[in-house]
């Protein structure tokens, strides 16, 4: 790849950069939350998957509301107390997944070669709240989520968002994920080149473009970046996707 092509590395989430955690475990916490919440745990579990793709979109506002509105949709009308101990359940737990994030070593040496590092998640309000106190934070220039924009992938307006936080051309950004829902190939409709991640092809069967088993190997892939004048710095305006080697993959 030129090394002046690239200036940006944008990443997916939930695995890519942390585990999603298995559904079992999801289940699990939501019928905790029930009970903190006084309502039948089971309904509240089916309540909480359900509403998926509003909670992502941001239909819900804050933890706060989301829960509460989750608790009385299945006929709870809970006291603060209770709304407050299944939110500490909540987050803790999407804490801990990012407590497991295995990215820290790749996103630093990324960032010591001067790349700017952005995040495009498909996420709920709890992906907000705990995001202060990620630990993968620190090491992230910009985000985008989906529950604030109100914008999932693989829209392109998800990507674009970050890119512009970024202040770069899609064109000079690759987006790396594990491949669900279409992102890679949003990715690149967006402007962006897509790397996918992890060893589940399943998740984007299609996909003939590169793929890494390991964030580690994204630097030998992108190169180093190009310092901007400053006038360049000042253009966010997508540019075109530029021919960038093989479109084999490199597992």
């Amino acid at each position: 790849m030129d090394e002046a092509e690239v200036r940006a590395v944008l990443f997916d989430l939930h695995d890519t950069l942390v585990p999603s955690g298995h559904p079992a475990e999801h289940d699990a916490v939501a019928r905790a939350m029930g009970a903190d919440l006084g309502v039948d745990p089971e309904a509240f579990a089916a309540a909480v998957v359900e509403t998926y793709d509003e909670r992502v979109r941001g239909l819900m506002a804050d933890v706060h509301h989301t829960v509460r509105y989750l608790a009385r949709q299945v006929g709870g009308s809970p006291t603060e107390s209770q709304v407050e101990s299944a939110i500490a359940r909540w987050l803790d737990y999407a804490l801990s997944l990012h407590g497991a994030t295995w990215a820290l070593p790749a996103l630093e040496s990324l960032r010591r070669r001067g790349f700017k590092l952005g995040l495009v998640a498909d996420c709920g309000a709890e992906t907000v709240a705990i995001w202060p106190h990620s630990p993968l934070a620190d090491h992230v220039d910009a985000v985008s989520f989906s529950c604030e924009t109100g914008v999932r992938k693989p829209d392109s307006g998800a990507y674009l968002v970050a890119a512009a936080a970024l202040e770069v051309r899609t064109g000079e950004c690759v987006y790396v994920g594990d491949g669900a829902d279409g992102e890679l190939s949003g990715a690149e409709a967006a402007g962006m080149r897509a790397v996918r991640f992890g060893a589940d092809e399943e998740s984007d069967p299609e996909w003939a473009g590169p793929a890494v088993g390991d964030l580690g190997e994204l630097v030998g892939i992108v190169g180093l970046p190009t310092p901007r004048t400053e006038s360049e710095s000042r253009t966010f305006v997508s540019g075109n996707v530029v021919p960038w080697g093989s479109r084999r993959s490199s597992r």
